[in-house]
This record gives structure tokens, sequence and C-alpha cells, in this order.
């Protein structure tokens, strides 16, 4: 009996079900046949449409980052000030982190600091996604510092550091589970820790 047509990869089912594969297991424990497992299909057919391991790793680098980190760069980018747009960044990552369906952590944070890439594609991936999201804070940080928002005397080199390390802080939070009460209280701080010119209400 001859063999059916291969079962193709409908990629906008598959990415987040390879995301939450690796995102769970990470690189090391997760194989290409558990992924072709969970989607359905033949090893050959995954790699015919993703590539081999690490091209598909940084493929779920790049689905975490649209569905998890573009929204709040998006926020850094539109918001008329720079704490409504850090508000609205930790929305979404407190958004995230009450998920109960996702793993804990930050999957692109989480994947850096692991010491598994030094170098190659997943390396790149992951220092470009980050670079971005560091780029856009120092953009939003430099304007607030001129139109006044902040202390005329806050150093940029000082303040970008201290943002993107409470976003790696409610990473490391959501670990413990925290509720939504708790994690409010959590951003209301970090937000507060920052030299602002002027009392907000």
């Amino acid at each position: 009996m001859p063999g059916g047509r291969p079962r193709s990869i409908d990629l906008t089912e598959a990415m987040p079900i390879i995301l939450r594969l690796f995102w769970h297991d990470g690189y090391g424990a997760s194989t290409l046949e558990q992924v072709a497992s969970e989607l359905g299909v033949t090893k050959p057919t995954l790699c015919r449409t993703l590539g081999e391991k690490e091209a598909i790793f940084s493929a779920a680098l790049e689905e975490y980052h649209r569905v998890y980190i573009a929204p709040a760069e998006a926020h850094l980018e539109q918001a008329p000030s720079l704490r409504l747009a850090l508000e609205g960044v930790f929305d979404v990552f407190v958004e995230r982190i009450l998920d109960d369906d996702v793993p804990a952590g930050c999957f692109i944070g989480d994947s850096g600091m692991s010491g598994d890439f030094g170098s190659g594609l997943i390396a790149d991936t992951i220092g470009r996604l980050q670079g971005g999201l560091a780029a856009r804070v120092q953009q939003r940080v430099i304007a607030s510092i001129a139109e006044g928002e902040l202390l005329s005397d806050s150093s940029p080199s000082a303040v970008v550091p201290f943002i993107l390390g409470q976003f790696s802080a409610l990473s490391a939070i959501s670990r413990v589970r925290p509720d939504k009460t708790q994690l409010k209280s959590v951003v209301s701080y970090m937000i507060a820790g920052l030299p602002w010119a002027v009392m907000q209400e």
C-alpha cells in the first residue's frame, strides 16, 4: 500500500507548541524526535520545514519575543511618558507570570544565562532580542531625562541597567508563583525606585 503524503506543518499552530516544549525542558533535554512527536509529524518533515535543532530553538526564541516581549516594547515606543511606558511593560510581564499554562521565568533570559550558547545562531538571536529591548529602554530613558520626567542629573548608564534588572528580578520572582496583589506591590516599588523629577499622581 503506497504511503500517504507527509503531513505538513502549520507554523501558526506549531510554534506555540515548540516554544512551550523548549521553554519547559530547555535546549539540552529536548530532542528533535520529541518535537516532531509533539507536532504529530516526522523528524524529516520537521527539519525540512524549520531546519536543524539550533534553527528550531532560535525560532522558538523569536516566537517568545513576538508573544511576550514585543507587546512590552510597544509600550516603550508608544506611551506618552516613561512611567506609563513602564506600567504597560510590567502589566505585560505580570500577565505572563499569572498565566499558569506557561512555565515560570523568561525563556530568552534564562536561555542566555544557561551558558550553553557562547556563539552561533542561538547566541546571536538571544543577543539581538535582548539588545533590542535594552535599546528601547535606553531611548526612552534618555528622552525622559531631556523632557524633565527624570532628574536632569540622572545617568542613563545607571538607570537603564536598573530598569533591565527589575525585568530580570520580576522573572525570578515568577518562580514562586506570586499572586496578582503581590506582583502589583513589587512593581510599584520597582517604579518608585527611579529618580523621578516630580511627584507623580
